[in-house]
């Protein structure tokens, strides 16, 4: 009877491993079709309960008072500061929003941020601290600020400001202010356990003094990354601003090379040589420094440049569109160049100069999707000119900029 069983224990499992690898072998990703999946790329706006949803996920890791009074304040303001960043606080609320996702799921999120006024632009004569007989002339009953003279959660400051400001004679109305005008007022606020000196920026409308409070939307993007939202940084690398910096100069024909002029601040690769007016052939790579982008969802490149003579008549730029490219690579080293490791990338037709002028233009932003989540990636310009046709145009660059979108 156990020789049976051990028998049949054999052929079952027998059969379950040849299902297996049949399965494994003729229908590959079998085995992952069950697994669900949830790659977003969302656009949000957050809304003002989003504000008090973040309060309160902010409140429940709040370590410190200093802590739990931010945490607090976000739900009141409904806007985040630079004190109070986005990539910081964001997150909590992405957490409660968008619960089931894969990982490289993105969010761009659109919120409101306050942008304190610059206030090393206003006059000294325009700054005041308010004294004690200031306080006393808003009200010295209960709740006033001239009970304590000074200010408090009870006490709003934005509230009583405004109004001294408008019937006093020291920073207030004169006969000559003007809508537009600017106060800083400096004042005491009692927080509970300390009285603390803060100050409030008002600007005149030509009626009433009306608190400087821009909101302004920003927007920030996350990716969902080790089971957490963590904020991406838009800018990936700048180059080509201030020199050759980090950038490699590879020529593969020709004695004319790649330069910085340092008085107009730009790259500049031509075969023609204007003392002896005559023209030459070249082939010369300007390339970037290795850019990781493993981390990275959408990311895009663009630069400025403008290019002229490469050989075109009227308006078109048949000629210069194959003496100017661009190009990306994963595998070259960057010093020199093997053809089978760069793949052309395509400059769309609005990128391009007109040929007809010396205006820089911006070059349409062009996507490196292929090469996100990759390392070691490299964009290069690659500039051909051809002595016998008398096409050895000029090329010019700067601002070279990529960045995730």
């Amino acid at each position: 009877m156990k020789k049976i069983y051990y028998i049949v224990s054999l052929a079952v499992l027998a059969l379950l491993s040849a299902c297996q690898d049949y399965n494994a072998t003729n229908f590959p990703g079998f085995d992952q079709a069950a697994i669900p999946t949830n790659l977003i790329m969302y656009n949000y706006t957050l809304v003002d309960a989003d504000y008090s949803t973040i309060s309160k996920e902010a409140l429940k890791v709040a370590k410190t008072k200093k802590d739990s009074t931010i945490a607090k304040a976000i739900a009141t303001n409904k806007f985040l500061l630079d004190t109070v960043p986005a990539k910081t606080y964001v997150p909590y609320f992405l957490a409660t929003k968008f619960l089931y996702n894969d990982a490289k799921s993105t969010v761009m999120v659109t919120y409101n941020k306050s942008i304190p006024y610059d206030t090393t632009k206003i006059a000294t004569t325009n700054k005041y601290t308010l004294l004690d007989d200031d306080y006393i002339s808003m009200g010295t009953a209960t709740n006033l600020p001239g009970q304590y003279k000074n200010f408090s959660s009870a006490i709003d400051p934005n509230f009583y400001i405004p109004i001294w400001l408008k019937s006093t004679n020291k920073l207030g109305i004169t006969p000559y202010i003007k809508s537009g005008e600017i106060r800083l007022i400096r004042y005491k606020f009692y927080t509970g356990t300390a009285t603390v000196t803060n100050y409030l920026v008002f600007i005149y409308d030509g009626t009433n003094w009306i608190k400087y409070n821009p909101i302004i939307p920003q927007n920030a993007k996350f990716v969902f990354k080790d089971g957490t939202w963590q904020f991406i940084d838009s800018d990936i690398y700048m180059g080509l601003i201030d020199g050759l910096g980090d950038f490699k100069i590879v020529s593969v024909t020709g004695d004319q090379v790649w330069a910085w002029d340092v008085n107009y601040k730009y790259m500049l690769m031509t075969g023609y040589v204007s003392a002896t007016k005559e023209y030459f052939s070249n082939e010369d790579w300007l390339i970037s420094p290795p850019l990781n982008l493993t981390e990275r969802v959408t990311p895009w490149v663009s630069f400025m440049h403008v290019g002229r003579y490469f050989g075109d008549t009227g308006t078109s730029t048949d000629k210069m569109h194959k003496a100017i490219t661009l190009w990306g690579s994963t595998t070259s080293d960057g010093t020199s160049i093997k053809p089978e490791d760069w793949k052309q990338l395509t400059i769309p037709d609005a990128g391009y100069p007109s040929g007809a002028s010396w205006t820089f233009i911006t070059s349409t932003p062009i996507s490196l999707a292929a090469y996100a989540g990759k390392n070691n990636v490299r964009i290069a310009f690659k500039y051909m000119s051809d002595a016998a046709d008398k096409a050895a145009g000029s090329w010019e660059i700067k601002t070279f900029y990529v960045f995730e979108q």
